[in-house]
């Protein structure tokens, strides 16, 4: 099959693949579209994310839907209500021209009264999270007596979410004369008891699902210490100045702490994970998809069902333990015949999982030379000549003030005038670029050593006092990452951090105790004022009205320590 001409499609379906701009079938189309459409058996179709798929199965679901009959006659299961939606819309898509065919979507966290209604209404194909789908049919509002096909989609994601209860469930309630259709990117033996369970004799494709070798997608990697990922990405960002990427973390609190820092340095980022709520991560979704947000922070399952056609880059801010986890992820990029970046931040330890990535997926990576400060600040100084010289005046109050304008500024030279023009655009990001710390390559003998956390004994310490602490969100190793953050230079050496309700008091090198507290003075962090000094007996005003907790400093032989005043109590005596 080389077009879709060639497939026995109706001719409403291939006008809509003709709307839609489909030219040349993708692999797994080419091959699954004629074994579905020319045979009754059931099919397992082995395929990544992002090879075309949902078109794969959803052409001919909607070319056999028989408009004359009122019940559902094909259901599509899935993992995740985004997935769900998404194919619910390209099946929408597909059934354009097809006059009858109507898609109805149910899933968890939306109300189940307007699902049923849709599908009293007239659905001929639901798509379907199991706990929902297994609830309405348990209910009797989903009847599926009379169900053609069935698709299992991400078969594998399904199983691994815990859903194989649910699966059973449903499977066991649709009639045993039907078409199953199962398309997984792994096979693991929970998918193959499904298929021998419940498929008859079915036939298997493999759309060569382990090659994620895609020619539209360069996979390069970032070798840099644990401690300077963040420091890495966010220079990598600002180097890349139309980046619209998803960014994957290992777990929901670092999706949160890295959108949130990515927020701070001025980036549109926000998080995506499953501890948010649904309405939280539609808002989200919503403002990704329409652009507004430019860089999505996400755990690989909140990000299943994403599917955004223009994403430039996918980074891989933590490499997945799993080769085929890689591949579902750089799969999002390269997309529709565009070209695409995927960005692996390793450290020492990972280079054993690059060798598995090369060998699972057909992948060649490439190491990219980590950038400079001074190579990002060049390039944003120039992108900022460009975007003046293209500017276009649309503004007509604005044009109407220009007399004025050249009026206030006919005393300056011209290369005065620019001297001040670009120092006083490129401020905010001259101070951003300066703050920041260099990023460094972790040295070969030192990558799989642990860091040694030990105190260096032969330092005088200062102790500083911050008007943050507990109250405020702060842990200790925030207190760290907030210091490296925005303090430059060399490393700081830390001793004791003492972290209260509403003060934090910080131990730091006396040589050192100036230029942290000049590097902090102003700064916000998470919002607050933090109001960083050196700790003189007397603690920083709080905008608590309720009162202070007192300290009192005492010497010892280490660094300054101190402790709330307390009561002595003999024993014996009362408390």
């Amino acid at each position: 099959m080389e077009n879709f001409n060639e497939t026995s499609l109706s001719a409403e379906v291939k006008q809509a693949v003709a709307y839609l701009g489909f030219t040349t079938p993708t692999p797994v189309q080419a091959q699954t579209i004629p074994a579905i459409l020319d045979s009754e058996r059931d099919l397992i179709a082995l395929a990544r994310t992002g090879t075309g798929k949902t078109a794969g199965f959803g052409l001919p679901v909607v070319h056999g839907i028989d408009v004359d009959l009122d019940a559902v006659q094909a259901l599509i299961l899935c993992p995740t209500r985004e997935l769900c939606l998404q194919i619910s819309r390209d099946l929408t898509e597909f059934a354009r021209f097809r006059k009858g065919v109507e898609v109805v979507a149910v899933y968890g966290g939306a109300s189940a009264g307007d699902q049923i209604r849709a599908i009293r209404s007239g659905a001929k194909i639901v798509v379907g999270t199991p706990g929902r789908t297994l609830d309405l049919i348990n209910r009797k509002k989903l009847v599926v007596d009379q169900l053609k096909r069935v698709v299992l989609d991400e078969a594998d994601e399904m199983l691994n979410m815990g859903f194989q209860e649910e699966l059973n469930g449903i499977l066991d309630a649709t009639p045993k004369e039907k078409q199953t259709l199962l398309f997984s990117a792994t096979m693991p033996k929970e998918a193959r008891k499904i298929s021998t369970d419940y498929m008859n004799n079915p036939q298997e494709i493999s759309i060569d699902h382990t090659d994620a070798g895609n020619s539209n997608i360069t996979h390069l990697y970032y070798k840099v210490k644990s401690s300077h990922r963040f420091g890495l990405l966010k220079l990598l960002v600002e180097l890349n100045d139309d980046m619209y990427a998803v960014i994957f973390c290992r777990t929901r609190r670092e999706v949160d702490g890295v959108a949130e820092d990515l927020r701070f340095a001025g980036h549109a980022a926000d998080a995506l994970h499953g501890d948010m709520s649904q309405a939280q991560r539609d808002d989200v979704m919503k403002r990704f998809r329409k652009g507004r947000i430019k860089l999505l922070v996400a755990t690989d399952v909140a990000a299943r069902g994403l599917d955004v056609s223009d994403l430039t880059h996918v980074v891989n801010y933590n490499l997945p333990d799993a080769p085929e986890v890689y591949v579902h992820r750089s799969g999002r990029t390269g997309r529709a015949g565009k070209e695409g970046i995927a960005i692996s931040i390793v450290s020492g330890s990972d280079q054993r999982k690059l060798r598995d990535i090369e060998r699972y997926g057909k992948i060649e990576f490439t190491e990219a030379a980590i950038p400079t400060q001074e190579e990002v600040y060049r390039q944003r100084a120039l992108r900022f000549v460009d975007s003046v010289k293209s500017a276009e005046m649309q503004d007509k109050q604005l044009f109407s003030l220009m007399p004025e304008i050249v009026e206030g500024l006919k005393d300056l030279q011209r290369d005065d005038l620019i001297q001040q023009f670009v120092a006083f655009s490129l401020a905010d990001f001259s101070k951003q670029v300066g703050a920041s710390r260099s990023i460094e390559a972790p040295k070969d003998k030192d990558r799989d050593a642990k860091p040694d956390r030990k105190r260096r004994t032969n330092v005088s310490y200062t102790r500083l006092c911050m008007a943050a602490g507990r109250k405020q969100g702060y842990t200790v190793p925030q207190v760290i990452g907030m210091l490296n953050r925005n303090v430059p230079g060399r490393k700081i050496d830390l001793g004791k951090i003492d972290l209260q309700n509403n003060l934090t008091f910080i131990d730091v090198d006396e040589s050192e105790a100036k230029r942290v507290v000049a590097a902090l003075e102003g700064v916000k962090d998470k919002g607050n004022d933090l109001r960083l000094s050196i700790y003189d007996g007397d603690v920083p005003p709080s905008d608590d009205s309720g009162p202070r907790n007192k300290y009192k400093a005492f010497s010892s032989n280490g660094p300054a320590s101190f402790k709330r005043a307390k009561k002595k109590h003999r024993k014996g005596q009362g408390k």
